[in-house]
């Protein structure tokens, strides 16, 4: 009688419940399942969909006390929100596996287990993690010289095949397809040209991003060229908050192009860490059992 007499207070106060509820709630009734599919929360109706599909398992799964923890740290030490709908993931799903066709990002391993994915292989010592020192935080640029700047900014192609501009659009793994260019395009264009720096003899312009690290990266072919490594991040301020693109691990001005538009679209493969031992010519790193290690 309740149900029917007042749907609209029952989908009100539905709203303000976590997804741990909602999933309580569905289980009630027919009829609180159909209301709680009317809440206006759509990353909390699509977690809950999920909710009740098989869950894969994922060799690492992380409680969700302990990615909650995480969340706490990053935004009280840093003073950031962490964009939806990652955070709410993160928050709010119940079980230690990940949504269907989703990965608990390194970063998040790394606070949970002390997984290590900083680029040890272009580090002064490779036998220390240094993924402590470098926080789950970075501030990252988008450098080019001032004749790409210039096209980029004045004229509607991308300058492919330009001697000074391979390095942001003809750059393999990932920077060199027409739509991956295109990308790159409409990335830099978000920002108005007056808010870019310049170098002291204005011959280098860039962008500073501040960013949250997500998972190592690293994607290799059998030719000069085929080799592209880093780490993808979310944006955090701006235009493009809540993307997701690839910063390489030669440096933090070096663009390594989009990925996502949100976590909801993040296709991830899980990086290989033999393949970067076997290309760097370090030994296997054989004290990290089942991908995990303490870091030292």
């Amino acid at each position: 009688m309740l149900v029917t007499s007042i749907p609209e207070l029952l989908i009100q106060i539905l709203e303000h419940l976590s997804l741990r509820d909602l999933i309580s709630a569905s289980h009630v009734c027919l009829q609180w399942r159909a209301l709680v599919l009317q809440i206006d929360s759509p990353t909390r109706l699509r977690l809950l969909r999920l909710a009740f599909n098989a869950i894969d398992s994922d060799p690492y799964p992380i409680s969700l006390n302990r990615r909650v923890s995480y969340v706490n740290e990053v935004e009280t030490k840093f003073g950031v929100i962490i964009p939806d709908p990652y955070r709410t993931i993160l928050t709010e799903w119940p079980a230690s596996q990940p949504p269907p066709g989703m990965h608990w990002p390194h970063s998040v391993r790394f606070h949970a287990s002390g997984f290590c994915f900083c680029p040890r292989h272009v580090l002064e010592d490779p036998d220390v993690c240094q993924c402590a020192d470098r926080g789950p935080l970075a501030n990252v640029e988008l450098t080019m010289p001032k004749e790409t700047f210039r096209l980029v900014m004045e004229d509607p192609p991308a300058p492919v095949g330009s001697s000074h501009s391979y390095e942001l659009f003809d750059t393999r793994v990932r920077l060199y397809t027409d739509e991956q260019n295109a990308q790159t395009l409409h990335f830099i264009r978000m920002h108005p040209a007056d808010e870019f720096a310049w170098n002291h003899n204005k011959s280098w312009a860039s962008f500073q991003y501040r960013v949250l690290r997500l998972s190592r990266y690293h994607f290799h072919t059998r030719n000069p060229w085929g080799t592209s490594d880093g780490c993808f991040v979310m944006m955090l301020e701006g235009p493009t908050r809540g993307e997701i693109h690839g910063w390489s691990s030669s440096g933090d001005s070096w663009y390594d192009g989009f990925e996502a538009e949100s976590f909801w679209d993040w296709n991830y493969s899980e990086w290989n860490r033999d393949a970067v031992d076997d290309e760097s010519g370090s030994e296997p790193q054989d004290s990290y059992p089942d991908g995990e290690s303490v870091s030292n």
